[in-house]
């Protein structure tokens, strides 16, 4: 047994290290994405399931159970690694996890058996295998200071703080020293027959299992004591980390927002779930001055009037308003019942008004089976990055230099058509008994009808999915889906520095 004492195994270390190593490796949202922070580590930590350890059919083989339930870690020392500027001597870690267990359970042992790792439990227990030892009291203590890591990096005490307060949650003298809803808003939408706990808020919220999320809950006053004495920044980007949770509908599985009662993806109005939704598809489109979108919401347009209404390289709505619908689909779709409701401006790629449930500019255009903010549709989703379509016909003046279908500049009609091929030389909108828009040479769409446009249908101007932007666009937002994470070293007693940054340290 150990003679060592145990004071250097102290909660504020663990916390600490955790916020610093959230902040190192970029964490954007909770549920924690343990495979990609493991990943910034990849060069010395290694994950092996027991599923790999045992092969099935060998009797020789050990059980990796009879060692640990959940998981262990294992030291391996003097190894040579390339961190790009040659090889370094230092340490390996080999952590293998039960691949059998609940996910939950799973996430959390592996936080923790990492902490042993970032904490230098290895060289201060002296072993290179940290199991077996549970009846020495040193042990004991990293264990203990491992699981607060492990809970302070899933779910910072922060984060949860925010969580809570956002929904309607106090805890005080008044309530017990529970976390109970004490303001009933529609921030928290009523569940079936049911008030939201915060509890199972906690537990969807950063992927913990509902024992876990209770006991985040009891040691939550306490570790916000211990949080404060942090730096501010770092405090304060630990308590912005946003969330993919949130309320999603149970009939078209869409995410609630601006606690709006009808839902924007079917128009009804919803029976609400809270749950994690997977990775956001897109981030959340800017407005220029009078609500349009700071870029379109299909093709990544940025180059369009100050007045327009529809995008004119692929003709979607830049303003998306319920104005536009003359019927609604949500609660009065078995009845057929025309609505005549209050205007609302929504949100890009809304199909349905969150306010009055109406279909909306952009759910006319392209109905429900086109939503856009839904994640199964990775061909169609909003574009991630901006772009400017550059002009296929060379104009002059405003007007086309040359005739776009033979090239002739021999023109009659005051200059309108070309005289040897008859080529209308002014682009319009095509006509549909109520007259038509004047529009620039180089637009497929009219950007005040959203009609397409006589050089479009005409050919002269291929679609904007057909051009080189559109697949660079889309080559951009496969690297964007995919960030590169940043690499640290590990040092055997447990000190991290990162490698590229602009200005490397230690955390």
């Amino acid at each position: 047994m150990s003679v060592y004492n145990t004071d250097g195994f102290d909660r504020k270390r663990a916390v600490r290290l955790s916020a610093e190593l959230l902040r190192g490796t970029g964490t954007a949202f909770f549920p924690l994405d343990i495979a990609r922070f493991a990943g910034s580590f990849i060069r010395q930590i290694r994950l092996t399931p027991y599923s790999r350890l045992r092969k099935a059919g060998d009797s020789e083989s050990i059980d990796p159970k009879t060692l640990s339930a959940d998981g262990f870690c294992t030291r391996v020392r003097n190894v040579l690694m390339d961190f790009g500027s040659g090889p370094v001597t230092g340490c390996c870690w080999n952590i293998c996890y039960n691949d059998s267990a609940p996910k939950e359970r799973l996430r959390f042992t592996l936080m923790h058996e990492m902490a042993h790792v970032f904490l230098g439990h290895h060289r201060s227990l002296d072993t290179d295998r940290i199991t077996g030892t549970e009846e020495d009291p040193l042990y004991r203590a990293a264990d203990e200071q491992a699981d607060s890591f492990s809970i302070n990096a899933l779910a910072p005490a922060p984060a949860v703080y925010r969580l809570l307060t956002e929904h309607g949650f106090a805890c005080s003298a008044r309530t017990g020293g529970r976390w109970l809803l004490t303001e009933r808003d529609s921030t928290a939408p009523h569940g079936p027959g049911r008030e939201p706990e915060a509890g199972e808020l906690t537990a969807a919220a950063f992927g913990l299992s509902r024992a876990a999320a209770d006991r985040r809950l009891e040691e939550l006053t306490r570790e916000m004591e211990i949080w404060r004495e942090l730096d501010a920044s770092l405090f304060g980007f630990v308590e912005g980390i946003g969330h993919r949770t949130g309320w999603y509908c149970r009939v078209c599985n869409t995410r609630r927002r601006d606690s709006l009662p009808y839902c924007p993806g079917c128009g009804k109005r919803g029976d609400w779930v809270y749950r994690d939704g997977g990775r956001p598809p897109r981030p959340v489109i800017g407005l220029r001055e009078g609500g349009r979108f700071s870029f379109c919401c299909v093709c990544g347009n940025t180059e369009y009037p100050d007045g327009a209404a529809f995008c004119p390289v692929c003709g979607s709505p830049l303003i998306n308003a319920c104005e536009n619908a003359r019927y609604t689909d949500g609660d009065f779709i078995r009845s057929g019942m025309h609505v005549v409701r209050g205007t609302h401006r929504c949100r890009p790629t809304d199909i349905y008004c969150g306010t009055c449930g109406v279909l909306t500019a952009f759910g006319a255009q392209h109905g429900p089976k086109k939503n856009l903010w839904l994640p199964g549709n990775r061909s169609e989703r909003c574009r991630t990055l901006g772009t400017a379509y550059p002009p296929v016909l060379s104009v002059r003046d405003g007007k086309t230099d040359g005739c776009p279908a033979c090239g002739s500049r021999k023109t009659i009609r005051d200059g309108r058509y070309c005289a040897a091929c008859m080529q209308p030389l002014e682009n319009a909108c095509v006509p549909d008994g109520r007259g038509a828009h004047a529009c620039a040479p180089n637009e497929r769409y009219c950007s005040v009808c959203g009609r397409e446009t006589l050089f479009s249908r005409a050919g002269l101007l291929p679609g904007y999915r057909e051009t080189e932007t559109y697949a660079r666009l889309l080559r951009a937002e496969a690297d964007a889906a995919n960030p590169k994470t940043a690499d640290f070293v590990i040092a055997d007693d447990g000190g991290v520095r990162m490698l590229n940054r602009e200005a490397e340290g230690k955390i």
